[in-house]
C-alpha cells in the first residue's frame, strides 16, 4: 500500500511534462509523458529521466529504467491498465498524484494524501487521458 511507504525514506517516480525539477509539472498519463522525476522522499537526490532515450522496445514507459533508478513508488493521475500490472510486478507501488507539480504531489504524499491508484484514473485504449493523443499500436 502506497500510504504505507510514508513512514519510511524511499524513492518516488513522477511521470512529468518536461524537465523542471521539482517544479515539474506532473503529466496527465504515465505511458505519454515526456519523461520521469525521480525523487527520494525527504526531496533529495532529483533526476530527470526521458522517457524516448531509456524505454525498451516493448515498454509504452520505461519501466525498467524506473526500476533500475531505484524507483519503489510511482505517483501519476492516469495510467493504463497493463501499465499499472507491469509496475506491480516489477516491485513499484502505484499512487495517485494529489497536486499539478512534483513538489505539490511530494509534499502531499509526505502528508499521507497519497491513496492507491483507483480503477476511475485507469486509462483505456483509444482513451486519450487528459487529451494527450496517447495510443497503443
Amino acid at each position: 500500500m502506497i500510504e504505507e511507504l510514508v513512514a519510511i525514506k524511499h524513492r518516488i517516480a513522477f511521470p512529468v511534462l518536461g524537465n523542471a525539477g521539482v517544479d515539474s509539472r506532473v503529466s496527465a498519463h504515465f505511458g505519454k509523458s515526456k519523461g520521469f522525476i525521480l525523487l527520494d522522499s525527504d526531496g533529495e537526490n532529483c533526476e530527470y529521466i526521458e522517457s524516448d532515450a531509456v524505454r525498451l522496445p516493448s515498454e509504452c514507459a520505461p519501466i525498467h529504467a524506473l526500476v533500475k533508478g531505484g524507483a519503489r513508488a510511482v505517483l501519476c493521475r492516469g495510467m493504463g491498465r497493463g501499465a499499472l500490472g507491469r509496475c506491480h510486478a516489477a516491485g513499484i507501488l502505484i499512487g495517485q498524484s494529489v497536486g499539478r507539480t512534483v513538489f505539490e504531489a511530494l509534499e502531499n504524499h509526505n502528508l499521507g494524501r497519497s491513496i492507491d491508484f483507483p480503477d476511475s484514473s485507469l486509462c483505456s485504449h483509444g482513451d486519450s487521458c487528459g487529451g494527450d493523443g496517447h495510443t497503443h499500436s
